[in-house]
């Protein structure tokens, strides 16, 4: 009897979960509720966000579509994620979404670590995003060859990551000092003349107290910062489409080099060396009226209380200044145990929500097509960030092909030995070159 009995209540228990699970709709259909009871899936993402404050509204955003859906956030930096997930990713303690720079991408698909991204996916992604983003984030890769030869049949182009925010740098001017930004290089070099020789109640000069007109929040020989003068010249590294891996082309950087070390060197913070006086801290002190920086340097221009704002970097010659666009993205660990639920966290970082949110609490620029800024509440009023969206028009994408990895180090040594010592430019240049070469592995 008691046996019967104990069936009887556990069938009465399964019928009251499964009625309590559905409920009846108003033309008397039955809806099943039943999925939203069912288990939790989890999933690892790795975002820098130190404070977590960014990740906890984005999460919440994202559970009201996918209740079902756990998203554990660790805070990473963006350049330790993929470092980090060589090493914790084969044993399970890594993360299924991960946070990187544009420049990381390549080197990431080569170890092995990112999920190409399904067609789907791309179309949404790419109906959405700055065209410059998706530049960046694509890649023709032959995984069987380890190519990234556009020419190869097998190397389609497929999407890696999302790009969540684009950047650039751009011409920042103090408005105590600058009404109007010089749309040219020949007229700041020509008022940088007039300021650095200006004199303090004491005699001494702008310049011997190291308060030169135009700064840099980097250094004089970082070829991330100087692709806009490069580009003035006609010196885009990697050939036309920025992807021919075979001549990274220095010695088409001779006239833009020239330049520099003939009209731009002796008016800015790095007249002594490349890298004399540090153009971001006199800027954020109030010192100078001009420095190149880029939307990392915000948070403390802000902090200290300038009044300033962003221009468009000026022409050289006539000819448009042109800096690298970069990204900062987000991709699916190639192997993570919960591809699918990866692959919507990763769409829902494109989303408006998401996108407003970066904005708001990281003041980044959202990776979008620039009509959907609208949908962002108080970007279009930012005039920081548009310029930035403006100077983005006639930005190049970053290159993503591996042997960029060797370009930085030969391009910064050519600037230092031209800059600081004088070096014959025709020699630095192939210099350069041959260093790249052996670097990537190319035969002389």
């Amino acid at each position: 009897m008691k046996k019967l009995l104990g069936i009887l209540i556990i069938l009465t228990s399964v019928v009251l979960l499964v009625s309590c699970n559905k409920n009846v709709g108003k033309n008397g259909e039955i809806i099943d509720f039943s999925e939203q009871y069912g288990q939790k899936s989890k999933i690892r993402v790795w975002i820098d966000d130190e404070n977590g404050d960014y990740m906890k509204e984005v999460i919440k955003e994202f559970n009201k579509l996918y209740p079902n859906i756990q998203v554990e956030h660790q805070h990473k930096g963006s350049v330790d994620g993929r470092e980090h997930l060589k090493t914790f990713g084969p044993s399970g303690n890594g993360a299924d979404v991960f946070q990187f720079p544009h420049d990381h991408l390549s080197q990431a698909v080569l170890e092995d670590l990112v999920l190409p991204l399904p067609t789907a996916t791309q179309e949404k992604i790419e109906e959405r995003t700055h065209e410059l983003g998706t530049s960046i984030a694509t890649l023709y890769y032959d995984e069987s060859t380890g190519s990234f030869d556009p020419s190869n049949p097998n190397a389609q182009p497929k999407l890696y990551a999302v790009p969540m925010s684009i950047e650039s740098v751009g011409l920042f001017y103090n408005k105590k000092f600058v009404e109007t930004p010089a749309a040219t290089y020949e007229e700041l070099i020509a008022a940088a003349k007039i300021w650095n020789d200006k004199k303090d109640a004491s005699g001494i000069t702008n310049a011997v107290n190291g308060n030169y007109y135009l700064g840099i929040s980097s250094h004089w020989a970082d070829s991330y910062f100087i692709q806009h003068i490069y580009s003035a010249f006609g010196f885009l590294p990697f050939g036309e489409n920025l992807n021919d891996p075979s001549a990274v082309g220095f010695e088409n950087a001779k006239d833009a080099l020239t330049w520099m070390k003939t009209e731009l060197q002796p008016i800015t913070t790095g007249t002594g060396d490349h890298n004399s006086i540090e153009g971001g801290k006199l800027f954020e002190e109030g010192k100078i009226p001009y420095v190149i920086g880029g939307p990392w340097n915000h948070e403390a221009y802000l902090k200290a209380g300038i009044d300033y704002e962003v221009a468009s970097l000026p022409t050289i010659n006539g000819k448009e200044a042109k800096p690298f666009a970069g990204a900062m993205m987000a991709a699916v660990y190639k192997y993570s145990k919960n591809q699918a639920d990866a692959i919507k966290f990763v769409e829902f970082l494109n989303s408006d929500i998401a996108m407003e949110l970066q904005y708001k609490m990281k003041s980044k620029l959202p990776a979008l097509k620039t009509e959907l800024l609208d949908n962002i509440e108080g970007i279009k009023a930012d005039k920081n960030l548009m310029a930035m969206s403006k100077q983005l028009e006639s930005a190049i994408p970053m290159p993503t092909i591996p042997q960029v990895t060797y370009y930085w180090g030969p391009g910064e040594t050519m600037i230092k030995e031209v800059w600081n010592v004088g070096k014959d430019i025709l020699t630095a240049t192939k210099e350069a070159e041959a260093s790249y070469r052996t670097l990537s592995g190319l035969t002389s």
